[in-house]
């Protein structure tokens, strides 16, 4: 709580160099916004820590964070304050202290379709609550998604809109070109379906390690990629080969060309790919669900038994199957853990259903 009014740098609050867990970059690392550098802080009296994006005050526009500041969800970065320090806004916000998925890509390569699927449903939350208030993110790509301890949530809504009507109109050209939809290079109108077509570019960019177009149109020779995208979207053949069959029709449904019939995100997030069979998600689960998956597992085969037998041996199963001591083993994938501890590092009883 503020002294006097006031929350001071380096007294109140302490900055300190942003440094990721999941590789060494040097300790004088720190991320950049559109904006401005982005420092890891502390209040020197509960030890919170947060995120402090630093923005020189002639750049700053409150409705920059108008946003963040309106509303509250579990995979949006929460905007615990501002202050005015030295000729420069200090926004407090949630740390992302595990980097965002474009850092992950670039430092571990293209990601797991399990783990691009555990992100995707986070942010298709995300979007659906921005969507259902009427808000446009504008700017969803990989750098603007980023890890918490236990979910994933999006950042940057410095370009982010409140439509008014039903067709939100701009004044000019807003986002990263090469994750814009179609209808949004055209600066004709365009709607909240805008940021489902930028999911689905972002989706491509996680799992082959590139953004779409720029392996067969390369940025040296393609300075822009408005022209193409006009012309030649959705970037269907830049979808991973190993892809599978469930997630490649997510994509196309995502990526699909007409606005009018790209699906919603509620209506993505009940997309098969999204809920694949249990026995084809990686084994990973806590110490407390293994143990009690055993004891379960036991008791159910003693529930089985004849009262009056006592020895298995005279039902001819002296000798269990591979399968049976599979089952009544504790068994824990600690490989399938160890990866997705790559991107989330925290408890590990997460559902991936």
């Amino acid at each position: 709580s503020p002294k006097n009014g006031r929350y001071q740098i380096d007294s109140d609050v302490l900055l300190c160099p942003w440094k990721l867990t999941y590789r060494n970059i040097g300790s004088d690392f720190i991320p950049r916004g559109a904006f401005g550098k982005v420092y890891l802080a502390q209040d020197a009296e509960t030890k919170k820590r947060m995120a402090c994006k630093l923005v020189p005050v002639e750049q700053f526009k409150p409705s920059d964070v108008e946003i963040q500041a309106c509303f509250r969800h579990e995979n949006i970065a929460e905007l615990y304050g501002a202050i005015l320090w030295d000729e420069t806004i200090h926004l407090f916000m949630e740390a992302g202290e595990d980097g965002s998925v474009l850092e992950k890509v670039e430092s571990c390569g293209p990601m797991r379709e399990f783990e691009i699927i555990w992100v995707t449903k986070h942010i298709l939350k995300g979007l659906e609550f921005l969507h259902s208030k009427g808000v446009i993110h504008q700017d969803i790509k990989p750098s603007n998604i980023v890890f918490m301890s236990t979910k994933a949530v999006l950042v940057d809504f410095g370009l982010s809109v409140q439509m008014t009507e039903d067709i939100y109109y701009p004044k000019d050209l807003r986002g990263t070109e090469i994750y814009m939809s179609p209808e949004v290079i055209l600066c004709r109108g365009h709607t909240t379906k805008a940021d489902i077509y930028s999911l689905g570019a972002t989706i491509i960019h996680m799992q082959t390690g590139s953004p779409p177009w720029v392996n067969r149109y390369p940025r040296a020779a393609y300075p822009s990629y408005l022209y193409i995208i006009h012309k030649q979207a959705p970037p269907l053949e830049d979808i991973a080969e190993g892809c599978s069959v469930g997630l490649r029709r997510f994509l196309e449904a995502a990526l699909e060309r007409n606005p009018n019939q790209r699906p919603s995100a509620t209506e993505l997030l009940k997309h098969e790919a999204l809920h694949p069979p249990r026995e084809e998600q990686p084994r990973c689960q806590s110490l407390d669900s293994a143990l009690f998956e055993r004891k379960r597992l036991l008791t159910r085969k003693e529930l089985e038994l004849p009262e009056n037998i006592a020895d298995s041996s005279s039902l001819g199963i002296s000798e269990e199957s591979e399968l049976l001591k599979r089952q009544r083993s504790l068994y824990i994938d600690f490989g399938a853990l160890a990866g997705y501890f790559n991107i989330v590092q925290g408890s590990t009883t997460i559902d991936y259903e």
